[in-house]
């Protein structure tokens, strides 16, 4: 099982509309420090599955026939905007797994096209999605009910914490029981910045309670980039910071 990494960014995304600092700048002449709203992709033997969509442009290069399923951690528009596109294709139902959430985002529920929105996750209850994929829903603290999730394939497993402003005392432990091979969690400010998304500080501290071998930061702002050109994390750590396409292998 692999997840590939399609957005890292925040909802104002990088480079952030009508600012010249120099992270947007390098952004707008080399895509390779652009980065999209928050989307993931699952690969599996058996399909796959979007982990988020707050891309628009799934529908230029998601192959249908392949698509299995849709994971949310929750219904704001930076995750989810990639549906409201994709929703009209003439296509069998599509499960959509994520929080009870009742108001979803603008008319998806009541205009879900191929999408079936029925199949709300439970809080740390395990959900069986196909032979390779177990998904856990973790609470997390957030502006909106935001669920991260322990994604579990035949014998490794991987946490994916997008949205996150610290987590309860179930959650961590939760976490810790999973032992996680990699942790991917929010990171979208710079050290003693911000709210409802982790700074640079607490992310750092949070996972480190985790002990996982590897983690990966995300929904970076374009603040954080700009501190950490100025203050890089070590090379050889174990702490990296993601970008859009990077690809990881649960197995």
């Amino acid at each position: 099982m692999l997840i590939r990494l399609l957005g890292t960014g925040n909802a104002a995304q990088i480079p952030v509309f009508g600012c010249d600092c120099r992270v947007c700048a390098r952004a707008r002449v080399d895509e390779r420090y652009r980065r999209r709203p928050s989307s993931a992709e699952i690969v599996t033997s058996m399909g796959r599955y979007l982990l988020d969509a707050g891309r628009t442009d799934l529908a230029q290069w998601l192959d249908p026939s392949v698509l299995r399923g849709v994971i949310l951690t929750h219904y704001h528009m930076d995750h989810v905007e990639g549906l409201f596109h994709l929703r009209w294709g003439p296509l069998a139902p599509i499960p959509v797994y994520g929080p009870p959430d009742e108001t979803g985002a603008d008319d998806l529920f009541t205009h879900p096209g191929c999408f079936d929105f029925s199949h709300q996750l439970t809080p740390y209850e395990p959900t069986v999605i196909s032979q390779e994929l177990t998904v856990t829903p973790i609470p997390l603290k957030h502006s909106r009910l935001c669920f991260g999730y322990v994604l579990e394939g035949r014998r490794e497993s991987v946490a994916y914490l997008s949205d996150c402003d610290g987590v309860g005392p179930r959650s961590l432990d939760t976490l810790q029981r999973a032992k996680p091979k990699a942790v991917i969690v929010d990171c979208t400010y710079p050290p003693g910045m911000g709210r409802n998304h982790f700074s640079l500080d607490r992310a750092l501290e949070f996972a480190a309670t985790l002990a996982a071998p590897r983690v990966y930061l995300t929904h970076i702002g374009h603040g954080l980039e700009q501190h950490l050109i100025d203050h890089p994390l070590p090379l050889e750590g174990p702490v990296s910071v993601a970008s859009d396409g990077m690809t990881l292998s649960v197995e």
